[in-house]
């Protein structure tokens, strides 16, 4: 995958990956604190089924997912769009039931604060086939 910008350093893009990961762990997405510690308060999503969800319906959303989902992820690209905006550009799919779904393509824009990165926006579009 390629994008405008400058590829992130090693070290931001283990950090960003790391935290894109964890928006995938059951234990996260349960957690309406931890969930809010990473959307920005701007954040938007577009999501793979086409439905738009501010800050608000995510962190009421999120959380009641089933738990049996596993969310697999790969193919991680990170880059710096502008000073404290970074770019995050990976795959993933969902486990429901022991079953893998469709790939979706995903990207997500990372603003930089004080306290660290926060998501502000989000958007996934299913792989074609």
């Amino acid at each position: 995958m390629s994008s405008a910008g400058a590829a992130a350093s090693p070290a931001l893009a283990a950090e960003l990956e790391g935290m894109e990961r964890a928006l995938h762990c059951p234990q996260v997405r349960a957690d309406h604190e931890r969930l809010a510690a990473l959307l920005d308060e701007d954040f938007n999503e577009i999501g793979s089924s086409g439905q738009c969800y501010g800050r608000e319906a995510a962190l009421e959303e999120i959380p009641l997912e089933r738990a049996q989902v596993v969310i697999e992820s790969d193919q991680y690209a990170v880059w710096m769009l502008a000073e404290g905006l970074a770019q995050v550009r990976y795959r993933s799919r969902y486990h429901v039931d022991d079953q893998p779904q469709r790939w979706v393509l995903r990207s997500s824009l990372w603003r930089q604060h004080s306290t660290g990165w926060r998501m502000v926006f989000h958007q996934g579009t299913p792989e074609a086939r």
